[in-house]
């Protein structure tokens, strides 16, 4: 929601000049990193160490995990204390966990379940993103500006996609676990300290009076009466629960299947990075908000497609190729997700469909134990298979029962 003290107050600077926007991206960027640095550098380390793709998965599902326990507070937490202070013991918190972790890995005693553990808080850092740090962003922009804010936010996100990868493969392989990790703590700990150095011009909103479950109950009523917003919800879940925790998996074929050193590994997993990347531009520069279902629907179907594509694939430029798809279609799901949302939800009830929202993205920790048991059951890719043939006929029941999916969206005029 956008801060209405400031709707009519117009920019004083743009964005790229505002010190305040830069360095909230910028935090959001080095952070980014570090995460995906920490995906990849724990998902090798997993596999070294266990030879468990279920493992493997398992790192990431408690890493999500938060998000769907705490989704919910996350917001109602924000309304209650200062967005700054959020963001600088968060980024404190993680500073720490990467420290513990590091030396751990320096001296010898590293063990998989230190890992578990650090995912799980990472994510609890990680789901006060959305409620703090790009909050800010979106009052600090004002509504005139907020799509260019969040875009840019998002071409940030898809570059880290890239980067952390690529660093974390290339330094796991000359250095070792120690070495990425030494790197995720410079990114963390520059991220904490923009965001002590971040001037406060966005003012705080005054708390809300209702309670989470008047809330949740209102946001629910809502969907009892609406044509589109539960069907739209329900391909969320698919894509949670059988497209996306494919992305777990791809370390695992690289190391187990194309037989790729930690580098290659890493630049593997990076394709879908570059892919994001591609999408995010071409979404801001081409998408219109009248083709926002229809992109959201088929971006999942083909997101599985390809999916299949990667699992057959073995060899690496092809599966490059695949993964490079899966990207750019996955940066068009995630672009239309929140629009869609503040598209369709009545007036007034935005942050009850956001918070509902949530929920569903939060089903993903399910998803990755899924596709984890199907990996250690019948290997990798067999299990990138099953589950996206799972997700394409979960798609073609949601498309029947809800055919206005992919109908275009009404836009409704601006009022003067």
């Amino acid at each position: 929601m956008t801060n209405p003290r400031l709707s009519d107050t117009p920019p004083e600077v743009p964005l790229h000049r505002d010190r305040s926007f830069i360095s909230l991206w910028s935090l959001g960027f080095l952070t980014s990193t570090g995460r995906w640095l920490d995906t990849l550098v724990i998902a090798i380390f997993v596999l070294d160490r266990t030879n468990s793709p279920f493992l493997v998965a398992s790192m990431l599902m408690l890493r999500f995990l938060p998000m769907a326990l705490f989704g919910l507070f996350t917001g109602v937490i924000a309304q209650r204390i200062n967005r700054h202070t959020i963001l600088r013991y968060t980024t404190g918190l993680v500073v720490l966990v990467a420290l513990v972790i590091y030396w751990l890995a320096d001296t010898g005693l590293l063990e998989v379940w230190h890992l578990g553990v650090a995912s799980f808080i990472a994510g609890l850092v990680w789901a006060t993103d959305f409620s703090a740090r790009r909050t800010l962003m979106g009052e600090l922009a004002g509504p005139r500006r907020v799509s260019r804010a969040m875009s840019l936010d998002i071409l940030g996100g898809s570059a880290t996609r890239i980067l952390g990868p690529i660093f974390g493969g290339i330094l796991y392989q000359q250095i070792g676990m120690s070495g990425a990790l030494l790197l995720g703590c410079a990114l963390y700990f520059s991220g904490f300290i923009l965001a002590w150095l971040t001037p406060r011009k966005v003012e705080e909103k005054p708390q809300d009076s209702r309670s989470v479950l008047e809330d949740i109950r209102a946001g629910f009523g809502v969907l009892r009466q609406h044509d589109f917003l539960p069907g739209f919800l329900v391909v969320t879940i698919t894509f949670n629960l059988w497209v996306f925790p494919f992305t777990s998996m791809v370390p695992v074929v690289g190391k187990d299947i194309l037989i790729l050193s930690d580098a290659l590994t890493g630049l593997l997993t990076s394709a879908e990075g570059v892919g994001a990347l591609i999408g995010a531009v071409g979404l801001s520069i081409f998408a219109r908000s009248e083709h926002a279902r229809y992109f959201y629907v088929t971006s999942v179907i083909a997101f599985c497609v390809f999916a299949i594509l990667f699992s057959f694939s073995t060899v690496l430029w092809l599966s490059f190729i695949f993964l490079l798809i899966v990207g750019f279609v996955s940066a068009a799901f995630g672009a239309m997700q929140t629009s869609l949302v503040l598209m369709n939800a009545p007036e007034g009830y935005e942050r009850q469909m956001m918070g509902i929202l949530t929920v569903c993205i939060g089903t993903a920790p399910l998803g990755f134990l899924h596709i984890g048991l199907l990996a250690d059951l019948f290997g990798p890719t067999q299990a990138c298979l099953i589950s996206a043939i799972e997700g394409i006929v979960a798609m073609a029941f949601t498309i029947w029962r809800w055919p206005n999916l992919l109908t275009p969206q009404t836009i409704q005029p601006e009022p003067n």
